[in-house]
């Protein structure tokens, strides 16, 4: 069975690492790609610099991710340098590409019959949003101006998105999750909760450890939750969550495979007098 394509994210933005602006990318980025089947290694955050983004771009690019996908500085003001950093790293040129343009006017002509905005920008700022690096696709904004890239580089996609969390996100559902799942093939994210009732999540130490020995091909992770402030009554019903998953290439498989491991661990629990209240899935 072929493992999941490994993907590594990376959010650019001085007003994320200033806390200006709550990142919600990564979160929304990670939890798509997990769901449909992909393998999220790590995640990363770096400011608007084109040097420090083209250095972290090459370790990342040392560890052959297949895929790479990048939120934020695609914009048109100087500080927007993320397809500048691309070309660096990959040592190719920016090239005014014709398709990419053409999305820029189409994205003005949208904007300004719905009077979002009074006119088109300046010249020199549609002509930045549409100089991508050599060798890469423009993909089209549906919200926005500026266009997403996708680009191959040796055995890594590269996927550039807007950093406007509505434009990122509609650029991923709508274009950029269609084609990984094109080049990378159908894979899943099989997932099962079992809800307990728990006051201290150290009691679920030994029977979660005896579960992952038997299964270490099982993701298994209970979600702690936080105590109750002193002094304050306990509003909070004890109820925990352990999530047993797995990436799959066959969905029914991996059910069945997922319901053994759940009656083993509900067994466990049994055991340590965890009380199970009810199981997802």
């Amino acid at each position: 069975m072929s493992a999941p394509a490994r993907v590594v994210l990376l959010a650019i933005g001085n007003e994320l690492l200033n806390g200006e602006v709550r990142d919600s990318n990564l979160f929304v980025l990670a939890r798509s790609l997990t769901r449909q089947g992909f393998k999220v290694e790590q995640a990363a955050m770096v400011r608007d610099d084109p040097q420090a983004i083209a250095a972290l771009l090459v370790t990342l690019l040392e560890s052959h991710p297949e895929v790479i996908i990048i939120s934020g500085g695609l914009g048109p003001t100087a500080d927007d340098c993320t397809l500048a950093a691309v070309a660096d790293t990959l040592e190719q040129p920016l090239v005014e590409m014709p398709a990419a343009r053409e999305m820029v006017n189409l994205a003005y002509s949208r904007l300004l019959a719905a009077g979002y905005v009074p006119q088109r920008g300046p010249e020199e700022a549609q002509r930045k949003m549409a100089r991508l690096p050599l060798g890469a696709k423009p993909l089209l904004n549906p919200v926005g101006v500026a266009p997403g890239v996708w680009l191959e580089t040796g055995a890594t996609t590269l996927v550039c998105l807007p950093g406007v969390p509505e434009e990122m996100e509609a650029l991923l559902e709508g274009t950029v999750m269609l084609q990984l799942t094109a080049r990378f093939g159908q894979r899943y994210w099989v997932e099962h909760a079992i809800i307990v009732h728990c006051e201290d999540e150290a009691t679920l130490t030994k029977p979660l450890r005896e579960i992952a020995a038997g299964y270490p091909d099982i993701y298994i992770k209970s979600l702690a939750q936080s105590f109750p402030k002193s002094g304050a009554p306990d509003t909070t019903s004890a109820e925990l969550r352990i999530i047993i998953a797995m990436h799959a290439a066959d969905e029914s498989q991996a059910q069945q495979r997922l319901k053994e491991v759940r009656d083993a661990l509900q067994l466990a629990l049994n055991r340590a007098s965890v009380p199970v209240l009810r199981i997802e899935s």
